[in-house]
């Protein structure tokens, strides 16, 4: 039986694509192994969005012909499709696959096999007007929560943003797909579906009928054995009054949302060519607590945009103790070649990008142990993941750490539930 080994870089949307990947090789009975173990191919896939996602991705490469010199190594993701020359040229690249045309890299192995030639299987992704179904096939058993994709693409072009390029334009998968494989997903033991996506919260929006993203949430609310349905990053201007509604009024639906904010400064926010003030983010996140109490909201941050000053990184902190976030993914600004952003004066120096980087990860911290501090008292459940040291560990409804007692009556993907009694380091310890 043949090996093969993943490693994955980035978002969720990649997770997602290698658990896809996983699958199509199980169903060729390949054994899949761990990266750091001999294989007979690893498969890397990428990430393009900072200059440190390629040179891990580079890296790896490296590390894949040092474990076996003579295994195929396919490369594939948004720096495969951004740079298929160069990464061709890196020496024991045998395949690469950009971010379509995945559902063949099985076939495209075994074509391998027997033409002993590197293949570049990178086509146009501008040309990509349809979802690519690449459906999980419960591989991933021992585990409670499926990430799946159910959109990918961008049309909104940031002016940092070097996706729009890596994955095309928007594409939408449909309902009926979605619901087959939740269905299946769920027969395989997962309880809780993170619904991912690129432009996730423009859902639809180029199917026939429209189709929104509240759609697919009602359509899997039909099924009972689905015990949560949990959203990745959405743009705040795409959160519907529908969606809201569903959350305000259906537990299943999880309390938390993801919402980037990239800077709390209307000069930045310009800047970036995003499309919202900071007033209009605002008065949405007012709305969202509101209607939904309980509600924990995350947030991205970019650290150091070109031209941005000490008084607009000021703003933004003054924005995020407003706000309150339960956490924030800060990054410092990454020039991307190919972007307007790249050739902006004013460019902002490393060691400054570094200093705010550190101020945004102590306040994220400590809204962290804010928002945890104000569920003790309340009711709160954990989606068991693992069993550890005495007790069940998960994440709860609001997306927080979460600890409760074991007592063994229950197993991965159950969810038990009480009271919110403390707090042990990250958990909040659930009776």
């Amino acid at each position: 039986m043949k090996t093969v080994a993943f490693t994955t870089l980035g978002c969720r949307v990649n997770q997602y694509d290698t658990d896809a990947m996983k699958g199509l090789f199980l169903q060729k009975n390949y054994k899949a192994v761990d990266f750091d173990e001999v294989a007979d191919i690893y498969v890397i896939n990428t990430c393009s969005v900072t200059n440190m996602g390629e040179k891990k991705s580079r890296q790896l490469i490296r590390k894949a012909k040092r474990q076996n010199n003579d295994a195929y190594i396919i490369v594939t993701g948004c720096y495969a499709q951004l740079a298929p020359d160069a990464i061709a040229a890196i020496e024991g690249v045998n395949l690469v696959i950009g971010t379509n045309n995945r559902a063949k890299i099985v076939e495209l192995v075994e074509q391998l096999e027997t033409t002993e030639k590197q293949i570049n299987a990178v086509r146009n992704i501008m040309e990509e007007s349809n979802f690519e179904e690449m459906p999980l096939f419960g591989n991933e058993s021992d585990k409670a929560r499926a990430f799946m994709k159910i959109q990918e693409g961008c049309n909104n072009y940031c002016s940092f943003c070097i996706i729009p390029y890596t994955r095309g334009k928007l594409k939408s998968r449909k309902i009926d797909d979605i619901v087959s494989e939740a269905k299946r997903l769920v027969a395989h033991g997962f309880h809780e579906i993170v619904l991912t996506g690129i432009h996730l919260g423009n859902y639809g929006v180029e199917l026939p009928g429209r189709p929104t993203l509240a759609d697919v949430v009602k359509a899997l609310l039909e099924i009972p054995e689905l015990h949560r349905i949990r959203f990745g990053s959405i743009e705040s201007v795409e959160v519907s009054d529908e969606l809201i509604e569903l959350m305000a009024t259906n537990k299943r639906v999880c309390s938390h949302l993801h919402l980037p904010l990239q800077a709390g400064s209307d000069h930045i926010l310009k800047l970036m060519r995003r499309h919202y003030t900071l007033q209009e983010y605002k008065d949405l996140i007012k709305d969202l607590r509101n209607r939904i109490p309980d509600l924990s909201i995350t947030t991205d941050i970019i650290a150091g945009f070109p031209q941005e000053s000490d008084e607009d990184f000021e703003e933004t902190l003054r924005t995020i103790r407003e706000l309150g976030f339960t956490h924030i993914h800060a990054f410092p600004y990454s020039i991307r070649e190919g972007t307007p952003a790249a050739t902006m004066p004013d460019q902002v120096p490393e060691a400054v990008k570094k200093t705010r980087i550190a101020l945004l990860n102590n306040l994220s911290q400590s809204g962290y142990e804010a928002y945890a501090k104000s569920r003790i008292g309340k009711a709160g459940d954990i989606l068991i993941e693992k069993e550890e040291d005495g007790y069940y560990i998960g994440l709860t409804n609001e997306y927080i750490h979460g600890k409760y007692k074991s007592n063994g009556k229950h197993s991965i993907g159950d969810v038990v539930g009480g009271t919110i009694v403390g707090l042990d380091g990250e958990f909040v310890i659930i009776e």
